[in-house]
């Protein structure tokens, strides 16, 4: 779920910040209404997953020289669709501390991505596996990528916002 902590405007200077008190207020209420739905929690995670995903282009990019170094590859799209398919483990509430069950994230803030070394054929004399032109194609499918996700989160804010204002 959103946090106010985590981003507060958008790049489009919307605030964000009283949706998100709505949704809380709605929440402590009882009223079961549900503000960030599964798309919002989605597109969440896939900016916190590309963000990552573009911290790893970077740094095999970075090292592109470095003897030895070896490139490697966040993967998480399988385990996002597998989420988004209701393909999670049984996820139980605890409802006091003492309870035995499960601890940490559920739902899609449980994908956490696959960090793994790209195979490499035949490496050169310095035995760096990364290749260049790869590394900058992935990094700008991954940038367009995020791009569009975070356009379409801009435009679920937008919609948010348009209906409290006509709620008015």
């Amino acid at each position: 779920m959103y946090s106010p902590t985590s981003c507060s405007t958008l790049d489009s200077g919307i605030d964000v910040a009283p949706t998100y008190e709505l949704a809380r207020a709605a929440e402590t209420k009882g009223l079961g209404m549900t503000i960030f739905d599964r798309t919002m929690q989605l597109l969440q995670r896939s900016l916190d997953l590309r963000s990552a995903r573009q911290r790893v282009i970077a740094s095999n990019l970075a090292n592109e020289e470095t003897p030895g170094y070896r490139a490697n590859e966040l993967t998480f799209m399988e385990q996002l669709q597998s989420a988004h398919k209701g393909r999670l483990p049984v996820a139980l509430a605890v409802t006091q501390s003492r309870h035995i069950g499960p601890r940490g994230p559920q739902g899609y803030q449980a994908v956490a991505g696959k960090l793994s070394e790209v195979p490499a054929g035949d490496l050169p004399l310095d035995a760096n596996s990364v290749n260049l032109e790869l590394e900058m194609a992935k990094l700008s499918d991954n940038a367009m990528q995020y791009n569009a996700a975070a356009s379409i989160t801009a435009i679920r804010f937008r919609q948010l916002l348009n209906a409290i204002r006509d709620a008015r």
